[in-house]
């Protein structure tokens, strides 16, 4: 009976050794199976950056097309404005020589009616002349009516009383009749020199008429060229206002794409060293295992979560704000230096200065067989660079307010899976962390 209870009892102990064992060998095997899972879901995820990579490119490619058109715009633009540049300077010119015949005008003008008041003058003077005579000739004609209508010259020379008297009745008579043809004579002469002056006279004010005209006219022009120079001046500015905007967007695009495809290479790079990692610990267990080492029940993944990445009021929550999306969370500041730490373990995927972020890092983890991406942004400095490995709560930083930021605070993103950047891996880092 004894004998039968040490067989009993030798071959309870060796099937519990056996199961022991087995047990050991089969949680070690679902170790490693779980850290070549890890390999094969970091590879898909490596080979979802290749794709991503090459949508990039091709993106890239097309926003290169779009910024070498924007530049042909450019160019177009700016020698529409060396065109206007150059209307402008003409249009000025152009004013200027009308003013300069507007002057000459006034000038014309000026000296015609001192012409004309010259000659109102002279015909004032010459009327005065006209009816003086016109008076005389009066005279004679009253005599002529006293004396029958007739003067007898024949009965004047008849009527001497001797020769003396007849040659100075000849005489009188010779003088009478040729002062009363130079009298004719002038009268008609000034009469003509009359008509004449007024002819020049309404010719002047025909003139001065056509010449205020003119005048008015270049006024008009004048005022035109210069409607026309305003509207050449604000379509100049319009021009220019859009050639700021377009090389305002055209920098934007170049700097969101250069960083988009910075992020991306840094990524795959990163997940290449998890893949690394992974077969490290890969070979690790299978060492272990050859050696018989109890190590199975370690996990080659880091499953203690996420911790808080600073230490602050929560300003502003996950979702939409002031009429866009709001793919992370502030935290704001209490006072003093505060410091910023890396949420989980990772690796750095890029720590840069970004003109949106400022001071920005992007880690990179691999929780729990999920890989993460977690961004600090606005911070005062950066004290880690790309491609380091971090542990979690190591300090990356402290709170600060650069880059587009209205105060000191941490703007904190977490991101399931690779960053891309419309940020559509972006999740509410609250159901996560414990805030």
């Amino acid at each position: 009976m004894k004998r039968l209870i040490g067989v009993l009892f030798v071959f309870t102990l060796v099937f519990s050794v056996t199961l022991v064992s087995t047990s050991e060998k089969a949680l070690a095997s679902d170790t490693l199976e779980e850290i070549k899972r890890e390999i094969e879901a970091l590879k898909k995820k490596n080979q979802s950056l290749d794709n991503k990579a090459d949508q990039t490119k091709k993106n890239k490619q097309q926003t290169q097309s779009e910024i070498n058109a924007n530049r042909a715009e450019q160019r177009r633009i700016n020698n529409l404005i060396q065109k206007l540049d150059r209307k402008v300077e003409e249009t000025n010119t152009k004013i200027r020589q009308k003013q300069e015949e507007i002057n000459k005008t006034k000038q014309e003008i000026k000296k015609t009616e001192e012409e004309i008041a010259q000659l109102k003058k002279e015909i004032e003077e010459l009327k005065k002349r006209i009816a003086k005579r016109e008076e005389l000739l009066k005279d004679r004609l009253r005599n002529l009516q006293k004396n029958g209508g007739e003067i007898s010259y024949l009965e004047v020379l008849l009527g001497a009383k001797n020769f003396g008297d007849f040659l100075n009745r000849a005489t009188a008579v010779t003088k009478i009749m040729d002062q009363d043809k130079v009298i004719m004579e002038k009268h008609q002469a000034e009469k003509k020199s009359l008509e004449e002056k007024k002819k020049q006279v309404e010719q002047k004010k025909q003139e001065l008429e056509q010449r205020k005209a003119s005048l008015e006219q270049q006024k008009a022009d004048l005022v035109q060229l210069r409607k026309d120079l305003d509207a050449q001046k604000a379509a100049k500015q319009e021009l220019m206002k859009q050639l700021k905007v377009e090389e305002k967007e055209l920098k934007k695009k170049k700097m969101e794409l250069s960083e988009q495809e910075a992020i991306l290479n840094r990524q795959q790079s990163t997940i290449q060293k998890e893949i690394e990692r992974a077969k490290r610990r890969a070979e690790e267990k299978k060492r272990q295992m050859s050696q018989n080492k109890n190590n199975s029940s370690s996990t080659p993944t880091n499953s203690g979560g996420f911790i808080s990445p600073a230490n602050g009021p929560l300003t502003s929550g996950y979702g939409p704000r002031w009429g866009s999306m709001h793919n992370g969370i502030d935290i704001g500041k209490y006072g003093g230096s505060t410091p910023i730490r890396a949420v989980a373990a990772g690796t750095v995927l890029k720590s840069y200065y970004s003109s949106s972020y400022g001071n920005v890092v992007f880690l990179t983890h691999y929780v729990n067989g999920q890989l993460y991406t977690t961004v600090y942004a606005h911070m005062q400095n950066r004290e880690v660079s790309d491609g380091q490995s971090v542990k979690q709560g190591q300090r990356l930083g402290y709170m600060g307010s650069t880059g587009h930021s209205t105060g000191p605070h941490l703007h904190f993103e977490l991101h399931k899976g690779p960053w891309n950047y419309s940020k559509s891996n972006a999740v509410n880092p609250a159901r996560y962390i414990n805030f």
